[in-house]
């Protein structure tokens, strides 16, 4: 770690410890794990059965990456008694990047870091929901910092931000009352990065008008074309919609929903540095809300265990690929259903 960059980590990073064989959603399936070319260099010096069992189960996917052939959809490696064989074999230290990093996410902004976990780790989601709102994020740098970015642009998204956590932690309104504001002030920040306006003394404000826009159900069209790695999630998401088009948005699921946001304005926030595209961070967060707000309420009296699955199932779903990134980020762009005023609206 560079120790002349500040690190910034959230309380429940410490605490995190991978549960094995105990995770009732190992990410040894589903995911297709690349394999690093530290990694690649390594097994291609292990000797004997495993050395060559190492290498005859990795090959080259339609993207260029190296990874390990699933069988069954899961990892060649995870044994019959849901333990790693690399791990057993050679060791922590050389698994390959994507296991041994995994759910930790390092988001490097030159001058500082911050360090955050995955909600599409079901450990990692248990964590964050029963964390209070944590103040560890960075709020400013210093003008003069050596970056490929402008700081006094990074100051005003950082400011911004900022703004973002209090309105998204301030439980004295409703979620979906707070998620109205966010667009609102979200927007009017939009607006001043398209016009390169990055003044910190000038933040806009959150009020917000609203005009009854008709249901939800575009959003889980939406989410129906993505690329979804579990049949039963998408018969999940299906009939969830069928229940949103004759429910209301409940809001005694606010609690653990606006942990989850958080995780969103943690992740996405900041990419704006390099999208110039602030909006779509809470465009993401609203599509988020509303399908797992109904999922939850589908469920009537949902334990905390199922809270966690169905929100660490969302992200594992809908996060996994940078296609579906590219899918929402388009939609949010170029549907006007999409438009911040039509998202206040639905709310």
């Amino acid at each position: 770690m560079d120790m002349t960059m500040k690190h910034y980590f959230p309380k429940y990073c410490e605490k995190f410890r991978c549960i094995a064989n105990l995770c009732p959603d190992s990410c040894c399936r589903d995911w297709d794990v690349v394999v690093d070319d530290t990694s690649f260099d390594f097994y291609n010096t292990v000797k004997g059965e495993f050395g060559d069992r190492l290498r005859s189960l990795m090959t080259i996917d339609e993207d260029g990456d190296r990874i390990f052939i699933r069988q069954g959809e899961k990892c060649p490696f995870w044994n019959s008694d849901m333990l790693c064989d690399i791990y057993i074999n050679l060791g922590e230290n050389h698994l390959c990047h994507t296991c041994k990093e995994f759910p930790r996410i390092t988001q490097d902004y030159t001058v500082f870091c911050e360090h955050m976990l995955s909600f599409a780790c079901p450990e990692a989601a248990r964590l964050m929901l029963e964390s209070d709102f944590d103040t560890g994020f960075a709020t400013d740098i210093p003008q003069d910092s050596q970056t490929d970015y402008s700081t006094t642009e990074m100051n005003f998204l950082l400011s911004a931000r900022k703004r973002t956590f209090e309105i998204l932690s301030d439980c004295k309104m409703s979620l979906s009352e707070r998620l109205c504001r966010l667009l609102a002030f979200n927007k009017r920040v939009q607006n001043m990065l398209d016009d390169e306006i990055f003044d910190i003394t000038a933040m806009p404000t959150d009020e917000y008008k609203k005009e009854s826009c008709g249901d939800a159900l575009f959003i889980f069209d939406l989410h129906k074309t993505l690329d979804i790695m579990s049949k039963d999630w998408l018969c999940e998401l299906e009939a969830t919609a069928d229940f949103a088009k004759n429910n209301t948005l409940p809001n005694r699921f606010d609690k653990p929903l606006t942990a989850y946001l958080d995780y969103y304005v943690r992740r996405y926030y900041l990419s704006a540095i390099d999208s110039f595209n602030v909006i779509s961070t809470i465009k993401r967060m609203v599509c988020a809300y509303i399908v797992t707000a109904y999922e939850l309420e589908r469920l009537e009296n949902p334990t905390q265990a199922e809270v966690v699955k169905i929100l660490q199932g969302y992200s594992k779903e809908v996060e996994h690929s940078y296609e579906n990134g590219e899918l929402l980020e388009d939609e949010f762009i170029f549907n006007p259903l999409f438009s911040t005023d039509n998202l206040i609206g639905i709310l």
